[in-house]
């Protein structure tokens, strides 16, 4: 079984990617009652980075894995193994000429099945509903149109940075270079003027850039936008991506971030780095 196949199967919904769309409520049925509930095909409810996943489960105990890459059109040579459900319904078995992956079953519905895998150590969940054929899988997605528009260079146009920091007393509280678990997330510094601007330095791959900074009370506000000039990271989540962030001092001398990403609030802690 390719890698690629296997890791667009096996995709991960967490601050690298893209939070998993909310299934509706299906009525509730088990694998247990009737194991052949599962036969058919089962596309990914989301797309991963412009790509997605059909299984095939078929009678006779195949799984076979295509592979699309949406954005680009193209179909990967499909890949086949064997499967299995235990008798209490609640494991898939993926079975590969190597080892066997187990896919704990959360949720099943004759429409909609949410399972879970252990992958390096990380838990994963994945969201696969019923379809009729694999043929024009693509066009279901309705985010297709904008993860190909997302997939290009970065434009000047695209953010205009502004990362100048509007005067505001006790300063000397947020200047500093911020990080947490000793990676650097954020510099606040004098500018040749006197003031003080938001940066981030650009590594091997991504670049920072800041606008729409504004104080509400002690809280900055600001926009953070990230971008590649490596064609191989357009795919990223990360790339041409706008987070709304603020910082805020705490009593410890450390400062909370706050930032929104696909829609849902995150919060870190950040301390100042040497």
């Amino acid at each position: 079984m390719s890698n690629r196949l296997l890791s667009c199967l096996l995709s991960t919904v967490l601050l690298t990617g893209c939070t998993a769309l909310q299934a509706s409520p299906k009525p509730a049925a088990s694998l247990a009652d009737d194991k052949s509930q599962i036969i058919g095909l089962w596309a990914m409810q989301a797309l991963n980075e412009g790509q997605t996943t059909v299984a095939d489960f078929t009678p006779d105990g195949q799984l076979v894995l295509h592979a699309f890459d949406c954005v680009k059109a193209s179909q990967s040579p499909p890949d086949v193994m064997g499967y299995s459900v235990t008798d209490d319904g609640q494991v898939i078995n993926m079975i590969l000429p190597s080892k066997t992956l187990e896919l704990k079953v959360l949720v099943f519905s004759p429409e909609f099945m949410q399972f879970t895998s252990r992958t390096d150590g990380m838990t994963i969940r994945y969201d696969f509903e019923k379809v009729d054929t694999i043929d024009s899988v693509c066009e279901r997605y309705p985010a297709l149109k904008a993860e190909q528009a997302r997939i290009r260079p970065y434009a000047a146009s695209d953010f205009v940075a502004a990362p100048a920091i509007p005067e505001h007393p006790g300063m000397e509280r947020y200047a500093g270079t911020w990080g947490s678990d000793n990676v650097l997330m954020v510099t606040i510094a004098r500018d040749a003027s006197g003031g003080f601007y938001l940066s981030t330095p650009s590594d091997q791959n991504w670049h920072y850039l800041y606008n729409d900074v504004r104080w509400v009370g002690d809280v900055l506000h600001f926009q953070r936008y990230t971008y590649s000039d490596n064609e191989a990271m357009f795919r990223s989540p990360k790339h041409r991506l706008q987070t709304p962030t603020s910082l805020e001092p705490m009593p410890n001398g450390r400062l909370r971030e706050d930032f929104i990403l696909n829609g849902d609030p995150y919060m870190s802690t950040l301390t100042r780095m040497k």
